[in-house]
Formats: structure tokens, sequence, C-alpha cells
């Protein structure tokens, strides 16, 4: 009865202790997302996360990088990296970010697909489309145009891009607090000086009308599936991604 009773006990300080190896040991934090006005969102800090290191409630690993930002991070071997993917700004499933695993456990999961954000669409030349033939793969006008690229070599004034509400229109600055946005009307990138009083959501608002009309001028069309292939080029050009950017 003696030895059913200690292995018993045993069994059951075992468990508990595998149990006790997985609870958290941080309460949920409140975090505000500087990079976008008003927003919050919770994380909290597993007993076994590296220092600096979060976890959103959905599961994805997050850190507050050198400009005070919170971004997203991945994993490159054994470690944790920053991404350039900014909390807010992206579904972190669709840019190819993983659930955080603690290398420990890599081993213990099946190996699953990778995603590829870039959803590149149908390219088409007039030739082709004349002709009625298809391709697999569309890359927008835009990649294409020296001006419009042009943007991806201007570190000194642009260190993160998005995607301008409504007219769909790419944006561009540079920390912040930026002196000056860049706004794509499809011709050429549009400088907006931005005032000491100003936020630069402020700043494109006061803008908006006449940013309407180059648009209505131009007649620049933004498909759907540019905004994510976008998105991968930021990631290239080494800019910080913020997703839809609404003025108000």
């Amino acid at each position: 009865m003696n030895k059913k009773f200690l292995l018993l006990s045993l069994l059951l300080l075992n468990i508990c202790s595998e149990a006790y190896a997985k609870v958290y040991v941080t309460e949920p934090l409140l975090i505000e997302q500087p990079a976008y006005a008003g927003m919050e969102f919770h994380v909290f800090k597993p007993y076994n996360m590296p220092e600096g290191w979060y976890i959103t409630f959905d599961g994805y690993p997050v850190r507050k990088n050198p400009d005070g930002v919170w971004v997203y991070g991945t994993m490159e071997g054994a470690n944790l990296v920053g991404t350039n993917y900014i909390v807010g700004s992206v579904i972190p499933s669709m840019a190819g970010i993983m659930p955080y695993v603690h290398p420990a456990q890599i081993s213990e999961l099946r190996t699953l697909p990778s995603q590829n954000f870039a959803v590149r669409q149908p390219y088409l030349s007039q030739a082709q489309a004349a002709q009625g033939q298809t391709t697999s793969t569309w890359i927008p006008d835009w990649s294409f145009n020296r001006k419009f690229m042009a943007v991806g070599s201007w570190r000194s004034s642009v260190d993160r891009i998005g995607i301008l509400n409504n007219p769909t229109l790419p944006v561009a600055w540079k920390g912040s607090n930026p002196s000056v946005i860049y706004v794509w009307t499809g011709e050429q990138w549009y400088q907006i000086t931005k005032r000491k009083s100003q936020t630069p959501a402020m700043a494109l608002k006061s803008e908006l009308y006449k940013i309407t009309k180059f648009h209505k001028k131009t007649r620049f069309t933004w498909y759907s599936q540019d905004t994510p292939f976008l998105a991968q080029q930021a990631k290239a050009w080494g800019y910080y991604w913020m997703g839809e950017v609404m003025p108000k």
C-alpha cells in the first residue's frame, strides 16, 4: 500500500513539474504602439523568452526596436531577430511570420509549409494581352518605374512606407516626426513639408485635396494585389512597412 502511494505521489509530482514548466510567469502588459496614434495591444512574456522579447495574445514574437516602435520577430536558426513589419501593419501569418516556438521544442513539431507574402498578379505585356496569352506572374508596372523605385535609396529621408487610405497611393517618410512626407501621384513622388505643430496624419490631411487632384489627373490605379508586393519590396529596401495610412 505504501509503495503504491509513493509511486502515485511521484507520478503526480512529475506531471505537476511538467505543467509548471509551461506556466507563463509575467502578467499581460498593455502596450502602446507609437507608430499608430491610439493603438494598443496586449503582450505577455513566457519564462523562456530572450531578453526584450514578448508574445502577442495570438502567439507572435514582438519587441521594441531602437526607434521605439514595436515590430514582429522571426526565427533565424535558434535566434529571434526583428523584422521590418510593424505590429499593426500586416496579418503576421500572411507575412510569413510564424508563431513563436522555443528552440528546444522545434524538433517536436512537424514541418509546416512556408507562406509567401508577395502574392503577385499575372503580368501581361500589351502584345501578350492582344494575343490573349497569360503568364503565371504579374509584376506591377510601378516596379519598372525608375522614379518610383528611387525611393528605395532615400534612406536619409525615408525609413518607412505604407499605403494612403483614400486615394489609394503609396506614401513614405522617416521617423515618428518627419519633416517631409512623400506621396506617389502616379508620375512622381509629391513632397509634403510638415509643420512642427502637425502630426504626419494631419500633414497628409491638409494636402488631401491636392493629392486627390494629382490622382485624378494621372489616373493611376493601385491594385489590391500590389499592396503585399510593395510590403515585400519595403522589406528588401530595409524600410518599415506601415500598412494602411489614414489621414486624420
